[in-house]
């Protein structure tokens, strides 16, 4: 049995004691002998919680930039990392020369004659786009148009405002008969 198990014990004797301002104030100075029992070998140094809280607070936040920087040291420095890296070094060395023979045959396609057709293609296809957005733009503006024609007339604005206003208010009534019932206490007082 050890030193602090009567204490333990005496504390939750005096929390079964019931809900008396007595047992209350029995089981709160067990509790308080309970914790003085406790060794102080323990215990941290005076003004190591303001230490902490003083480092914790001046400590900058690192950024996301440099978080991804982090981890892309980490992978570096990994055995994998280098190894992908090698590998990456060697198959660039050796796809050199092919791409040296393939630049010329590449540069010739770039020629006005080839490349008019593909920039007429895309500005065709571009303004079929913008034509596109434009339709779109005109038949949500008119959409609008429609919701909002009722809207001036006064009776239809109140009557609109009634139906807003009435399932707020039913709302407003449920979450305030929620809470209530959570505030009920289910237990006997006595």
């Amino acid at each position: 049995m050890r030193r602090n198990d009567d204490l333990l014990d005496r504390w939750l004797k005096a929390e079964e004691g019931g809900s008396e301002i007595d047992a209350d104030f029995a089981a709160d100075a067990a509790l308080t002998a309970l914790f003085a029992a406790l060794p102080l070998a323990l215990a941290p140094a005076p003004g190591f919680a303001d230490r902490v809280l003083a480092a914790t607070s001046a400590e900058p936040q690192p950024s996301v930039r440099a978080h991804v920087l982090g981890l892309l040291y980490g992978f570096i420095a990994s055995p994998w990392g280098r190894v992908s890296v090698a590998l990456s070094l060697v198959g660039a060395a050796l796809t050199l020369p092919v791409f040296a023979n393939l630049l010329p045959a590449a540069l010739a396609l770039l020629r006005p004659t080839f490349l008019a057709p593909i920039v007429a293609h895309a500005l065709v296809e571009g303004s079929s786009w913008v034509a596109s957005g434009l339709h779109f733009c005109h038949w949500f503006a008119a959409f609008i148009r429609t919701l909002l024609t009722p809207l001036q007339s006064p009776a239809v604005a109140a009557a609109l405002g009634a139906c807003f206003f009435v399932p707020a208010l039913a709302l407003r009534l449920l979450y305030d008969l929620i809470q209530r019932e959570r505030n009920w206490t289910h237990a006997n007082p006595i």
